[in-house]
């Protein structure tokens, strides 16, 4: 796998451990691990604890069982991928490649620009760029960089400032009057942070190719990050989770996102000029209310996909290259909410489309990641509500063997998650996420019309319609998590 240039610049998360803070904080779990097993034992001996130690079995088993069948899954989908021959590209075929671009610097256009015309080189059919740029000096930036040093077509359409998916349509209208659709004309839509390793394109197509019944692929990654320690720790943990959960969905031919910042497309699945229509405008009709989608353009394509019947296929072993900044003005609290809240809100809206569930129509467990999609938000918060009762009704010892087990779990899930690429962090990391996912999946899945675009400061205006919606949200919040905590009381003194 090739580095790319302005890694310098950047945290390659791969490259964190082994240092003396790594070295301190893997003695540091080691050492709390055995007091806590230690201590829970002598509890055990001392109060006769059998039937609580019997219960906590039984809530990991529910809980983690999930955890567990998408690790197996994910493990052999993984083995068999990398033992598999590896199709590339061949033959008469087109591909048309979106890059939308935004505020980036003049050196992530030049690192991203270079990584495609890298990975085109290998691509012995004929080439399609469109490049929806923002100011004169990203055109010609980018123009300089592909025209001059590759023999392809190349197309500037300048962004009227109304979001990603204007800029989409626009792409999509040029690329429609171009080539022609066909079943050996493929589309690739990426995003203007995206570097791209030279065997990205290749391998995609030669995939397409063999199986005319997958419609659109994605790829793993290595994030380029740049901010504090935690936050690139934080960022490589997403990554990883995602490799997993993407391998073990992909076992059933689907996955639970197309994402925007690398993804293929057979022609004719995005070149309609109804589909087109719907990237410009779609919306999502929830308790009778239509609610336009601002951002999410990768869900409107995850959702077609899915409409049209076609399978999805995932490549492990294939990388692109993110480009991931810390916003400066933010903590690390700050940030990683900003991002799990735009993660979380385009994954509920996606989620509630009936389309989706169509979509999982004989995929059992396709349907039922949907389904947790739903319900982990509450489920994941059973663990950090339990210990706050346990302080709170001063039984210190059932705390200390809750936290035990907690500890000990969080550790065998960031094992799980990172092999090799383990980081003593990691499990408070996983921790943390637990918590703060949930309570951002629970604002999201309430708020779905509050939407921000934040490449062009767009979001939802406030009017009368928005306003009652938010009162809805704000009711349904209370009454839920009310009954949530109402139910984990009634079971807490039952069995207390």
């Amino acid at each position: 796998m090739i580095i790319p240039s302005i890694t310098y610049k950047y945290n390659d998360p791969r490259d964190q451990s082994w240092s003396s803070g790594w070295i301190i904080t893997a003695l540091l779990n080691i050492c709390l691990l055995v007091l806590l097993i230690t201590w829970s034992s002598y509890i055990v001996r001392d109060r006769g604890m059998n039937t609580i130690v019997l219960g906590l079995g039984v809530v990991g088993i529910w809980r983690h069982s999930w955890g567990l069948i998408n690790f197996l899954r994910a493990a052999y989908f993984i083995r068999s991928a990398r033992d598999a021959t590896k199709p590339i590209a061949s033959g008469s075929y087109s591909l048309s490649i979106i890059l939308p671009v935004y505020s980036q610097s003049e050196g992530q256009l030049r690192a991203v620009a270079d990584g495609i015309v890298n990975s085109v080189r290998m691509v012995p059919g004929r080439i399609l760029i469109v490049c929806a740029y923002r100011d004169k000096a990203q055109k010609e930036l980018l123009s300089e960089i592909i025209e001059n040093e590759s023999p392809f077509v190349t197309h500037f359409v300048r962004q009227r400032g109304m979001g990603k998916r204007e800029a989409l349509a626009d792409a999509l209208n040029i690329v429609k009057a171009s080539i022609p659709i066909g079943s050996k004309e493929f589309v690739l839509l990426m995003d203007g942070d995206t570097i791209l390793t030279p065997e990205a394109i290749v391998r995609s197509i030669g995939e397409m190719q063999a199986d005319p019944q997958t419609g659109a692929i994605c790829v793993n990654e290595v994030p380029l990050v740049k901010g504090t320690k935690l936050f690139v720790a934080w960022r490589w943990l997403r990554s990883l989770q995602r490799n997993q959960t993407m391998s073990s969905f992909a076992l059933s031919r689907r996955i639970l996102v197309l994402t925007g910042r690398f993804a293929m497309y057979r022609s004719d699945i995005l070149l309609r000029s109804e589909f087109i229509n719907r990237i410009r405008k779609d919306y999502l009709l929830h308790k009778g209310a239509y609610i336009s989608l601002l951002t999410g353009d990768d869900k409107t394509n995850w959702l077609e996909v899915l409409r049209r019947g076609f399978d999805v296929c995932y490549l492990p072993d294939v990388f692109i290259y993110p480009i991931e900044e810390q916003n400066e003005e933010n903590n690390f609290v700050k940030e990683t909410i900003a991002l799990t809240r735009r993660y979380s809100g385009n994954m509920a809206r996606a989620n509630l489309h009936i389309d989706a569930w169509r979509g999982a129509a004989g995929k059992l467990h396709f349907k039922y990641g949907l389904l947790d999609q739903r319900v982990s938000m509450w489920t994941s918060l059973l663990t950090p509500v339990a210990l706050v009762m346990l302080i709170l009704f001063d039984d210190f010892d059932i705390f200390i063997l809750f936290l035990t087990y907690t500890f000990i779990i969080k550790n065998l899930q960031a094992i799980a998650f990172s092999g090799s690429d383990y980081n003593p962090v990691f499990p408070y990391l996983i921790f943390y996420n637990q918590v703060m996912t949930s309570l951002v999946k629970i604002f999201t899945f309430a708020f779905l019309h509050r939407q921000k675009w934040n490449n062009q400061n767009i979001s939802v205006a406030d009017n009368p319609g928005m306003l009652a919606l938010d009162k809805n949200a704000r009711l349904s919040i209370l009454t839920r998590s009310g009954l949530f905590v109402t139910f984990i009381t009634l079971v807490y003194f039952v069995f207390r």
